[in-house]
């Protein structure tokens, strides 16, 4: 892949943590480069080589570093506010893996994923596969 996409990433728990720590982004082009958090103790950390700033700074770093397209891990009840956020930074493709789903206007590209329903589609097709022999 000869193109290199500048990825954000807001929420630094468990999934984002696990998705700095992923090599395979990068192998298609994709660099987390920079990330954001509203928990004191993990502000101001590098993990990973990708330093962990506080949300409060979001809109001037985006801005800054020429970020396109941010994922967003946080929990649901922050998941829309951390929209308008990245929206009002000039965000235009969010990957948004929070449990809810959240609105941007129709010129921000936005993919939903929500892990337990991806889980709950899987035993579906599982089941109706054990039924039909």
């Amino acid at each position: 892949m000869s193109e290199r996409w500048k990825v954000a990433l807001v929420g630094v728990g468990n999934l984002g943590s696990a998705f700095i720590a992923h090599e395979g982004f990068r192998r298609y082009g994709f660099d987390i480069i920079i990330s954001f958090d509203t928990d004191k103790s993990k502000v101001g950390k590098i993990y990973n080589n990708v330093e962990i700033k506080d949300v409060s700074e979001l809109k001037q770093v985006i801005s800054e570093m020429n970020i396109k397209i941010v994922i967003i891990t946080v929990p649901a009840q922050f998941a829309q506010k951390v929209a308008d956020l990245l929206v009002d930074a000039g965000i235009k493709a969010i990957l948004n893996f929070a449990p809810i789903t959240i609105s941007v206007p129709k010129n921000v590209i936005l993919r939903n994923v929500d892990l337990s329903l991806e889980l709950e589609a899987l035993s579906f097709f599982l089941t109706h596969k054990e039924l039909q022999g």
